[in-house]
């Protein structure tokens, strides 16, 4: 009897814990099932739909709403677009975010001071920085000016086919602060053994770098890359406020917004989100590929 006595103050001590732990998660569950699950559910019910804002009728089209958008050459010219702006724009964010945290890694006066300010650009309202860089890479900007100390012609960067997407890719520089912050985090792993065996074989900064730094953060590099990749696809408010959708920045989530809000066509939109993540998935692939063959891991 005793032991049945205590077995069952286990369950319900285990019960209890369990309902506690319900409680404390239930605002995250709530939260994840009215703003993630249902809106996936229900974005992919509507894909099979003619559903538009104009109408309260809903009829079944089955994969019609696909056939249509993989036959549309304007939705594969938006897409393209939307590719060039990733190959453009990550590797210049992982390149000025590598460099930043090697800059702050490194032992100079006011270190700690440069790895606080550096981070404040990302706590800025992305509204604001977009009006900002309409002043900086305006016809009459920051740029532009010193451009033409050096006798260069600036171009009206977010208002040319050929220089809105170059445009966008330089202010998507400013907002790397997270991406910093994790690199620096890796290079403060890296054992110092590995530079100074690098020391007494006689190699340089360059040998370091190449030798023990990179292969060191390849899984944080990766892992940046992946998150910068996924982030570059789905670029919206920025071509929205600096350029409309125009000058070949017509980019897969501006136009299935466009689609979906301002022409009303909710399920044909549907339909192209879910387009617009198997070509993100595809790239998440191809990533993961390379990772598993260069990523270097201790164990």
């Amino acid at each position: 009897m005793t032991n049945g006595k205590k077995k069952q103050k286990s369950n319900k001590y285990n019960y209890r814990e369990a309902v506690i732990g319900v409680i404390f998660a239930s605002p995250w569950i709530i939260g994840f099932v009215l703003l993630t699950a249902f809106p996936l559910i229900y974005s992919f019910y509507l894909s099979f739909t003619n559903a538009t804002t104009s109408s309260m009728v809903v009829e079944w089209r089955g994969l019609q709403n696909y056939k249509t958008i993989l036959t549309d050459p304007e939705f594969w010219k938006s897409a393209l677009y939307t590719v060039e702006y990733v190959c453009l724009s990550v590797p210049l964010n992982l390149l000025f975010s590598l460099s930043l945290a090697l800059l702050l890694n490194a032992k100079v006066p006011g270190r700690k001071v440069f790895r606080a300010l550096y981070y404040i650009p990302t706590l800025v309202s992305i509204v604001s920085v977009v009006y900002l860089w309409k002043q900086l890479l305006g016809p009459s900007g920051v740029f532009n000016m010193l451009l033409s100390l050096i006798g260069i012609e600036g171009p009206d960067w977010f208002h040319d086919y050929q220089w809105a997407t170059a445009g966008l890719a330089i202010m998507g520089m400013w907002s790397v602060g997270g991406t910093v912050i994790i690199f620096l985090s890796s290079l403060t792993d890296v054992p110092v053994e590995l530079y100074e065996a690098v020391d007494v074989d006689g190699g340089n900064a360059i040998t370091k770098f190449f030798h023990v730094t990179i292969p060191a953060i390849s899984p944080i590099f990766f892992y940046n890359l992946l998150t910068a990749t996924i982030a570059g696809f789905q670029i919206f408010v920025q071509p929205m406020l600096m350029t409309g959708g125009g000058y070949n920045t017509n980019y897969l989530g501006y136009n299935v917004y466009y689609t979906g809000f301002t022409v009303g066509r909710q399920g044909y939109a549907s339909a192209m989100s879910w387009i617009m993540l198997a070509i993100i998935a595809v790239f998440v692939s191809l990533i993961q590929l390379a990772r598993k063959k260069w990523a270097f891991y201790n164990n």
